[in-house]
């Protein structure tokens, strides 16, 4: 039998995956790993969240139906026990400490105390937000692009890859788009995948 991931369809949760991947690629944020206490990681991305950083939690889902009350309950957990992420503008001095002494928090991960933390690359971060959000919602995140009506787009899949074009119409919630694609010297109209396509 076929798993259903529990959030498909989920527009506003697809969003926030969305803003979260455009916030990893665009900002200046350099993202290090925080390990908390025994079961603290929600305590931990609370307190941090509330001194202002940027703190990610990635979480696998999870349902439980209790068996006398036919309730069901969601049990999901960290997709890595005792670690999250925190993203730290380079330009901030002591930011590090701040976290350090959040409540949750056991320690940063670093080779040693006396070296800074360990930085996650970009593409590892985007790795683990798109693991996640596949479990959520049962799909990957787009590339975290805008499209509206008028946009200028590239074709960089499928048949007719390269060809260039003018978005004329966002359908299903901006899952696909119909395009006027120039091929041949002629105007085509086709109905696309966003993920097809790319801004230009």
């Amino acid at each position: 039998m076929k798993m259903t991931a529990p959030n498909a369809g989920n527009k506003a949760l697809e969003q926030d995956y969305m803003l979260l991947r455009a916030l990893m690629t665009k900002s200046s944020l350099e993202w290090i790993v925080v390990q908390t206490n025994p079961n603290c990681e929600d305590r931990a991305h609370a307190s941090i969240t509330a001194t202002g950083a940027i703190a990610y939690l990635p979480k696998i889902p999870a349902i439980r139906k209790v068996k006398r009350s036919g309730k069901v309950i969601d049990v999901s957990g960290p997709m890595f026990p005792r670690y999250l992420f925190v993203g730290l503008d380079r330009n901030e001095r002591g930011s590090c400490d701040q976290v350090r002494s959040c409540d949750g928090v056991e320690k940063i991960l670093a080779c040693s105390q006396k070296q800074a933390p360990h930085r996650v690359p970009l593409a590892e971060m985007l790795r683990i937000l798109e693991t996640a959000c596949e479990a959520q919602v049962g799909k990957k995140p787009t590339t975290g692009q805008l499209f509206s009506v008028g946009s200028d787009i590239l074709l960089v899949a499928g048949v007719g890859a390269t060809l260039k074009g003018v978005v004329s119409e966002l359908r299903a919630g901006g899952q696909t788009l119909k395009v006027e694609l120039k091929a041949f010297g002629r105007t085509t109209t086709a109905i696309v995948p966003a993920d097809k396509v790319e801004l230009r």
